[in-house]
């Protein structure tokens, strides 16, 4: 797939890229005597999303979504979960939000969100 064409966001942005990277945000292990882990456990599923974009337009106040809004994002790629079930549409909480200004460029926003797999965005 190339290009960032087919994707949605719920603020005035041209999206110029994004990213989508799965964690687990619980990782337990036990190690034996010698050091070496025998046993592990994996919990909390964890989504990121990283978008970055131009405005469209001139608006007043920031065109950015406010640092614990909600944010809905469809992409048009591969599920970050192959094997899982996991949709392309992303829903999350807004935890961080970046203006980037260059005498040579437009003014771009750097909107990260993310989603824990037990908590529904609200």
């Amino acid at each position: 797939m190339y290009g960032v064409a087919g994707t949605q966001l719920t603020t005035p942005l041209f999206v110029q890229s994004y990213t989508v990277s799965a964690s687990f945000n619980n990782e337990a292990m036990v190690q034996d005597e010698s050091g070496l882990t025998k046993t592990q456990r994996y919990d909390d599923r964890k989504t990121e999303l990283t978008i970055e974009g131009v405005v469209k337009t001139a608006a007043s106040g920031s065109p950015a979504p406010a640092l614990g809004a909600v944010l809905t994002f469809t992409v048009s790629a591969l599920s970050a979960y192959p094997s899982g079930t996991a949709s392309n549409t992303f829903t999350g909480v807004v935890t961080k939000v970046e203006e980037v200004g260059s005498s040579k460029d437009f003014v771009k926003y750097k909107i990260t969100a993310v989603d824990f797999e037990g908590v529904s965005p609200t």
